[in-house]
């Protein structure tokens, strides 16, 4: 069992010569999602973008593609709702509480927005649901 998070991040499209936000993920997957999953560069938002020892800039990660296999497009939050049916076809549950709890404290990921955490449970997925 591994929980891993996904967020939304600003990205510089360079083909496209764009900005759009994409999903991406923190660490490698377990499961179906994993073929889904690729390491990329993330080339700087802006040529003002300094690094320094106080403001590190990752300049890789892992994103996720999108779903239909014949697409080589990166996940946007527009494809969240395709993303949950597939976490829930495949075994894998939505941490709702960790999430929550993780969007209502006063730490902020910093250029990222948390989307939510995920479990990978695979055939042992258990059965709850969780009230607030």
């Amino acid at each position: 069992m591994k929980t891993f998070t996904i967020t939304s991040q600003p990205f510089y499209e360079q083909y496209n010569q764009c900005y759009k936000n994409i999903l991406t993920i923190n660490t490698e997957p377990q499961g179906p999602l994993k073929q889904y999953v690729r390491k990329i560069n993330f080339p700087p938002l802006s040529p003002f973008q300094r690094e320094g020892p106080c403001n590190p800039i990752p300049k890789c990660g892992l994103a996720i593609y999108n779903l239909n296999h014949f697409s080589c497009d990166i996940m946007t939050p527009n494809e969240i709702p395709e993303l949950i049916s597939f976490l829930q076809q495949n075994g894998y549950c939505i941490e709702t509480q960790l999430t929550n709890m993780l969007n209502q404290s006063n730490i902020k990921l910093s250029n990222k927005s948390l989307v939510f955490n995920v479990t990978y449970y695979g055939e042992n997925q258990p059965n709850f649901v969780y009230i607030r």
